[in-house]
């Protein structure tokens, strides 16, 4: 079989050369939305994510400014989210552990930016945080936890769960659960497609571990 032309194709360890730019001009002004627009955005603001709905600087957070170009699917987007966030049987240390996962896997900074402080809010270890940055085990204790990293790491990286991961995750997590780790798994794919192809960026003076090195 001849070598792939291109080695780094779909593999996000080859560090970008630079800083994502914003590809976008943010929406920050409801006086000019149509009223899908409008629609789209009372659902984001007036929702579980009020507190961060908006950013600083006036536009919606994480991929939400962008899917205001297409507001019936950022309505769609935006409710899903909420449901896979705040609504499932996961809670939130387990939301954060595969999060965290899907983040780093596509090097989605500000994805990862925002669940790294939510995943130290719940307690996970800062040398897990870092292991899982670098895509390694974590070695979470928990049984939950290591279930719920190794189904979505397995899915960013193979697309597939093997036969024995399913069998341990399925008697730890319940079939309940592990349908909701697939989901959630998939919503933060589509989440970080959408931050990396846009190059949303982090709010300012905020680092993340594959920013390039300083000059």
């Amino acid at each position: 079989m001849p070598p792939d032309p291109d080695p780094d194709r779909g593999s996000p360890a080859a560090k970008p050369p630079r800083l994502p730019t914003p590809r976008l001009a943010a929406l920050r002004d409801p006086a000019a939305f149509d009223p899908a627009q409008h629609a789209m955005w009372e659902s984001v603001v007036s929702g579980p994510r009020a507190a961060t709905a908006v950013r600083p600087e006036g536009q919606l957070s994480g991929p939400f400014d962008v899917l205001l170009r297409s507001p019936q699917i950022g309505t769609a987007v935006s409710d899903l989210g909420a449901l896979l966030r705040f609504s499932t049987s996961l809670g939130p240390r387990l939301t954060e552990v595969v999060t965290l996962t899907v983040a780093s896997h596509w090097h989605a900074r500000l994805a990862w930016s925002g669940h790294a402080k939510g995943a130290r809010a719940q307690g996970i270890p800062e040398s897990a945080i870092e292991r899982v940055a670098r895509g390694e085990d974590p070695a979470f204790k928990s049984p939950s936890d290591h279930a719920a990293w190794s189904v979505a790491h397995a899915l960013v990286t193979t697309g597939h769960v093997s036969d024995d991961l399913y069998a341990a995750a399925i008697s730890v997590l319940g079939e309940r659960t592990l349908v909701e780790v697939v989901a959630l798994t998939g919503y933060y794919c589509l989440t970080s497609f959408l931050l990396n192809t846009f190059e949303v960026p982090v709010s300012h003076g905020v680092t993340t571990p594959w920013d390039p090195p300083a000059e």
